[in-house]
């Protein structure tokens, strides 16, 4: 369960950095709409390494258990 999510974030993190830089490239002049969108790509790399911390922390609890 918790690796879907975690490709979910990435996914949404590629797609939302490639619209970025899509407009970035073709000039776009709308800066309060790159400032809003820069926002919600800062959102979603939070989320994706809170997500990679939980799971990192799990393996180490399980590696700790086996060892």
């Amino acid at each position: 369960m918790m690796n879907k999510e975690i490709a979910q974030y990435i996914n949404d993190l590629l797609a939302d950095r490639e619209r970025l830089l899509d407009e970035r490239e073709s000039g776009s002049e709308d800066w309060d709409s790159l400032k809003e969108e820069t926002k919600s790509e800062l959102s979603n790399i939070y989320h994706a390494q809170k997500a990679m911390d939980y799971i990192i922390e799990e393996e180490e609890g399980m590696n700790g258990r086996f060892n």
